[in-house]
């Protein structure tokens, strides 16, 4: 087979794979349509959101607004302010740096890959935040749903319970729980505010928790208790995470060693005997083996990381 249908073929296989990956972590999570089922005035409340959406966007919806929308979410879950200037003046100067160290190196074609990745680096610094801010809060919330239960259990209502974990509770879940607070003592129902707090924090024990009170709210019972068997159940799950993650640190650190072999030989050998490497970066099929390598080395990541990222 030539070279350069290799390279093509190998290129798409990684596009195939990449796409069906983003289709399958893009499914709703079945919590998230229990929750719309409890939530109150749902669909009257969509209408108009709806409606406000398409007045001010003047009747329609393209890929810029939804770019624009989606940098906006990822702002929002990351912790930050949702001010997109700074943040994409930010991109620009990632861009401008990467096309600067790009393209004397490759040409036209290091130039564009360059300011790809420049501009792709932001975005990958707000995912980390984001991953880091949603560990720290899964950590915390069964200390939030304790705090929950003995302010029940010593007589304050619901309302009061959730302000003394927005004042007092645990850093990590302290602002969420501020922010739901905020959000009720201005009038807004309960079911909604819960759903704006999950969508700024999509987390699953979250959505355990508003599910369980939006079903205690609809069928009534003693919600101390729903809430003190909920919190065992997020410890138990806290509990399983940990083991999971002890049981996969070893696949995971083999990953990372084979992901990194290839570079470090790569380094080594330039450092040893430059020459030796040098027909990979002067003739065009070192170019194409260069990137179907890089291509199978992304591929072997990402499904090494799907296998040992367990959802739970």
């Amino acid at each position: 087979m030539d070279a350069r249908a290799f390279v093509a073929l190998t290129i798409l296989f990684g596009l195939g794979v990449g796409v069906i990956m983003l289709v399958l972590r893009r499914q709703k999570h079945p919590l998230q349509g229990r929750l719309e089922v409890f939530s109150e005035k749902r669909g009257a409340e969509k209408e108009a959101s709806g409606q406000m959406l398409r007045a001010a966007s003047g009747g329609r919806t393209g890929p810029l607004e939804s770019f624009l929308e989606f940098t906006r979410a990822k702002l929002l879950r990351a912790g930050l302010p949702v001010e997109l200037r700074p943040f994409f003046i930010r991109v620009g100067v990632f861009a401008l740096f990467g096309a600067i160290i790009g393209g004397p190196v490759q040409g036209a074609i290091g130039f564009f890959l360059g300011l790809l990745l420049g501009a792709a680096i932001p975005y990958l610094m707000i995912h980390m935040k984001f991953k880091r801010r949603m560990a720290k809060l899964e950590y915390d919330l069964p200390t939030a749903l304790q705090f929950i239960v003995n302010a029940l259990r010593a007589g304050h209502a619901l309302n009061s319970a959730l302000a003394i974990v927005g004042a007092e509770g645990p850093a990590g879940c302290r602002e969420d729980f501020s922010q739901l607070n905020d959000s009720m003592r201005l009038g807004i129902p309960i079911g909604l505010a819960f759903q704006q707090m999950l969508h700024r924090t999509p987390s699953v024990d979250l959505q355990f928790m508003a599910t369980a009170m939006l079903i205690q709210r609809e069928t009534g019972g003693n919600l101390t208790e729903i809430l003190d068997r909920l919190n065992s159940v997020v410890l138990e799950r806290k509990r399983m995470r940990g083991q999971v993650k002890a049981l996969t640190g070893q696949a995971r650190m083999g990953g990372y060693v084979v992901g990194g072999l290839p570079f470090f030989m790569a380094m080594g050998m330039f450092a040893m005997n430059p020459k030796y490497l040098y027909p990979m970066f002067q003739y065009k099929l070192g170019h194409y083996l260069l990137g179907g390598a890089f291509m199978m080395q992304l591929l072997g990541f990402l499904v090494m990381r799907k296998i040992v990222n367990i959802k739970m």
